[in-house]
């Protein structure tokens, strides 16, 4: 996509009807704006406790969610040997999808990914980290891939490849009770905006600020982490926060701190990050396709709450060469 959409395109990007799709768009084609319901979270009541980079921290191991029904041998053969034990990392402050708990790593990302890693019959070592790490330790081969909900942009896709779990689109947070309301991008003009570093959210909207806001432009704010953005904006200091919808209403429902908006906007891919060129790719990809097919994935995308509206019936591979998947 474009990271500066002017006249059509930025039109139908910033479009407030009702699509009908709380979590959804294509990567690399042109974004859109939707309507969406709050998903019912029913996942554990506490928050993500983020990690230093570089800690290791274990998977829950038996529950439903986490099987995936046992190795197949066609998917077994896409792993090269190298790769067979390797390190993923995990984001570890982005729940429901993915986040660290009394020193497991949990959420509906990773035990969708251990489901993915049963068929492929790997032994994959969790490791919990900052999102700031994450895209340079999949360049320098630390990582094999990488749970962290990571949006597909352009600028990723030079050295990263993807394959999504799911469609997304952004939303903005305020303060319960504060009054704020954003039911179109133009209402967060001339507003403090949290987001979280390196986040996609922190790009789309210093792209388009001088579009959309002109002469009152949106005061983005950086903050290293994810609870550290939504704590600013549940005390006040800041008024907005722009993140993943997913999350914010997950964090809305958990805490009572917040409101989230039913706009969203920006919609893309997002999910499983990859070296770019690994074979890793292709083998994520068709075990995605087989929990998929099977009713694995939706099982435990439902196990955890998380609405249907989101949910992939195709898995595809998203590289530079082929940004559509």
């Amino acid at each position: 996509m474009s990271a500066h959409p002017t006249g059509r395109r930025l039109a139908a990007l910033l479009s407030t009807a009702g699509l009908a799709l709380a979590l959804t768009a294509c990567g690399g084609s042109t974004p859109s704006a939707s309507t969406s319901s709050s998903g019912s979270w029913s996942a554990g009541s506490s928050s993500a406790v983020p990690t230093s980079s570089g800690s290791t921290v274990s998977a829950p191991s038996g529950s439903a969610s986490a099987t995936g029904g046992g190795s197949d041998s066609s998917l077994a053969a896409l792993v090269p040997a190298d790769l067979r034990s390797s390190t993923v990392a995990v984001f570890g402050d982005w729940a429901p999808e993915e986040y660290v708990e009394n020193g497991e790593v949990k959420g509906w990302s990773v035990d969708l990914v251990k489901a993915m890693a049963d068929r492929l019959g790997v032994d994959f070592h969790y490791e919990a980290t900052g999102f700031d790490a994450i895209i340079p330790g999949l360049g320098n081969g630390r990582y094999a891939a990488a749970v962290a909900s990571l949006g597909v942009t352009p600028e990723r896709l030079q050295t990263v490849d993807f394959v999504p779990l799911q469609k997304e689109g952004t939303a903005f947070g305020w303060k319960a009770g504060s009054g704020l309301t954003v039911s179109a991008i133009e209402d967060a003009c001339g507003r403090s905006v949290a987001v979280l570093t390196g986040a996609f959210e922190y790009q789309y909207l210093m792209d388009n600020n001088a579009t959309v806001c002109g002469d009152s432009p949106m005061d983005i704010q950086q903050f290293k982490d994810q609870p550290s953005a939504e704590l600013a904006v549940a005390s006040g200091r800041v008024q907005l926060v722009a993140a993943g919808s997913g999350k914010l209403k997950y964090t809305a429902k958990q805490t009572g701190q917040l409101e989230v908006s039913d706009l969203l906007i920006n919609a893309v891919y997002n999910g499983v990050g990859i070296p770019k060129g690994s074979e890793m790719g292709p083998a994520f990809e068709a075990a995605l396709q087989s929990v998929i097919d099977d009713g694995t994935y939706a099982r435990i995308r439902s196990e955890w709450g998380v609405t249907s509206q989101g949910d992939l019936t195709d898995a595809v591979l998203i590289t530079e060469a082929n940004p559509e998947g």
